[in-house]
Formats: C-alpha cells, sequence, structure tokens
C-alpha cells in the first residue's frame, strides 16, 4: 500500500496543492460569510447533491485524457435514469432495472466511441450530436411525464447515511469509484495508455499502443458511469424525467480541467479532479448561501473553467520554452508512460 501512496504522491503537482489553498480559501471566506457553510447538516447536503457532479467529472476525466471530450454525459444520465424508470415501472426489479440502465450507459459510451474513434469523426460534433439524440429518447420512452414514488432501497443508496455515521451511502460509493479509477488510470497499463494516447496518438501508435481499443473504452467507462450517477440521482431526487441533470455538464468538465487535466489531453490526475470536485461543490453552496441565484452559480463555474483552460495553458507555454524541443519532449514523455518492453 505505501509504495502506491508514494508513486501517487509523486504524480500530484503544485496545481493540485494550489487547489488544496483555493479550497480552504472558499471555506474560510463562505463560513465567515455564511456561518452555516461548515454545519453537519449542511456538509451532508454538499455531500449528497455533489455525488452526482462527481460521478459525471470522473466519467469524463479519462476520455479528456485521451484527448477527446463527451458532452452528452448528461444527456446520457437522462436517458438511463429514464429507462430504468420505465422498466421497473413496467415490473422489472428496481436492481436488476439498475444493472440493465449501467448497461445502457455502456452501450451509449459505445456508440460515441464507434463514431469518434472508428469513424475518425470529430469528438465534440459526435457527442453534442448525440447528446441530442440520447435527450430525445429519454422524451420518447416517458412522453414528457416523469416516473416518481421509488423503492425505499433505492430511496436509502441515493439519500441515506452509511449505518451509525452521518456519512451518505452515495458518497461512500462515489468514494469507492474515485479509488478504483485513481488505480485504473496510474497503475495499470489501460492508464498509461491513456496517457500516451493523449500525449500523442501517432507516438503511441508507433510505441504499441492499442490507439483505439484504449480510446473504445475510456467512451464506454464514461457511459457506465454516467448511468451509475443516474442510479444515484433517481435515489436521491425521487423523480425520472428527460430534462434532468442539465446543469451538471458544465461543472463536470469544468471540475476536470480545474483539476488539472490538460484539455488536449496526456496530463492530469483523478485525485487532482477529485479536489476540484469538491472545491465546486463547495463553491456552489457557498453562494447560495450568500443569496447569489443559480444564473450567477453557472456564471462563476463558467469563468473558473476559462481561468483553468489559460492557466493550464500558460504553464505549458513556460514549462516548453524552459524545456528541450518538442521531438525531445515526445520522446521523454513515451519513456515515462510506457512500459520498458514498449518504449
Amino acid at each position: 500500500m505505501r509504495p502506491l501512496v508514494s508513486r501517487l504522491s509523486g504524480r500530484l503537482s503544485r496545481w493540485e496543492f494550489g487547489l488544496v489553498g483555493l479550497l480552504a480559501v472558499v471555506v474560510v471566506v463562505g463560513q465567515a460569510n455564511a456561518g452555516t457553510l461548515l454545519t453537519t447538516y449542511n456538509l451532508q447536503t454538499i455531500a449528497l447533491n455533489g455525488s452526482v457532479l462527481a460521478c459525471l467529472a470522473l466519467a469524463v476525466a479519462p476520455v479528456i485524457i485521451a484527448g477527446d471530450i463527451d458532452i452528452s454525459i448528461a444527456s446520457i444520465l437522462a436517458l438511463c435514469g429514464v429507462f430504468m424508470a420505465r422498466i421497473w415501472v413496467g415490473g422489472i426489479n428496481i436492481w436488476l432495472s439498475a444493472v440493465a440502465a449501467i448497461a445502457l450507459g455502456a452501450m451509449c459510451g459505445l456508440i460515441n466511441g464507434f463514431f469518434v474513434v472508428v469513424l475518425d469523426l470529430p469528438a465534440l460534433a459526435v457527442t453534442l450530436g448525440t447528446m441530442g439524440a440520447f435527450t430525445g429518447v429519454a422524451f420518447l420512452i416517458l412522453g414528457g411525464t416523469a416516473v416518481t414514488g421509488f423503492p425505499n432501497g433505492l430511496v436509502e443508496l441515493g439519500s441515506g447515511s452509511v449505518p451509525g455515521t452521518q456519512v451518505p451511502i452515495s458518497s461512500a460509493v462515489v468514494l469507492g469509484v474515485l479509488v478504483a479509477l485513481t488505480y485504473l488510470v496510474h497503475f495499470t497499463s489501460f492508464g498509461r495508455s491513456l496517457f500516451a494516447v493523449g500525449g500523442g496518438r501517432r507516438a503511441a501508435l508507433f510505441s504499441g499502443v492499442a490507439v483505439t481499443r484504449t480510446r473504445l473504452l475510456a467512451f464506454m467507462l464514461a457511459g457506465v458511469l454516467s448511468a451509475l450517477a443516474a442510479v444515484l440521482y433517481l435515489g436521491n431526487y425521487q423523480t425520472a424525467e428527460a430534462t434532468v441533470a442539465n446543469d451538471q455538464l458544465l461543472p463536470a468538465i469544468t471540475a476536470v480541467i480545474l483539476g488539472g487535466v490538460s484539455a488536449y489531453g496526456g496530463t492530469g490526475t483523478i485525485p487532482g479532479v477529485a479536489i476540484a470536485i469538491v472545491l465546486l461543490a463547495m463553491l456552489q453552496n457557498a453562494l447560495g448561501l450568500s443569496g447569489l441565484s443559480g444564473q450567477a452559480q453557472t456564471i462563476a463555474v463558467g469563468a473558473l473553467l476559462i481561468i483553468a483552460i489559460g492557466g493550464g495553458t500558460l504553464i505549458r507555454g513556460v514549462r516548453a520554452r524552459g524545456g528541450p524541443r518538442a521531438e525531445g519532449r515526445g520522446r521523454l514523455f513515451m519513456r515515462s508512460v510506457l512500459p520498458r518492453g514498449k518504449r
């Protein structure tokens, strides 16, 4: 366990530690301004509402690391939630319905991956199209209505607490996903392939990386985690309709970029994304306690996204001017992410 922790800490950069400092500022200012930010009830509310955001951010992070983008994750959430609710109303057990919804999420990710990776179409254009398509199918399934009254077991998963604690069960689920994804991205050959593909597809291909498979799996993983977010959403908010979670896309992508993942792919850490998720959840809650409207919070999140992209670009530019030539950097990068036998 210690070698894993030491290896992970070595991957963290000043960016992640800067996020921790920014989080501390948000907490101090928010608490001084509202006085209720750090109450047990409010922290539990932040954790409950942040579970869906966390799942979506963790869903899209591997895709962006690989140099792609998926803006259909919120629509996948809506479609999988509607599908899960519809077959449950039709008499299927709620947990079997959840499994079917997660399978549908994987299929949605595969569809995105097929058009982007196999047909070599632009990821932004494809996922913009599938975002509309998935939302349209969700409307067709429910006909514009909503489903409520889910079983107690699902409600407990989405809004209950771990026995003997005040920690939301959904937060414990997200923590498990975070640990698993951190291991997958930073300590497995699949993770090394993600960074290699994001750093340069041609160089990765010549180095023996399965570029097509890696990108396809990243999109499928995004679909699976988006579907898991749908299960948590239904349990927490106890309603399924085609327009749910539309407001979660911008914060999710912002959390990934703010967490240190390059918008161009190839760099970043999952723990950095986790810190950014907490930061965004705390910031939105603090702004809400201060009386700012949802529109003002959206402006703040959008500004953070622009600052994060600009800051990351500036840092990369400084490093590039002070480092070796681009070709040399590419070789050094491939050596750092690939096993010795693949160099």
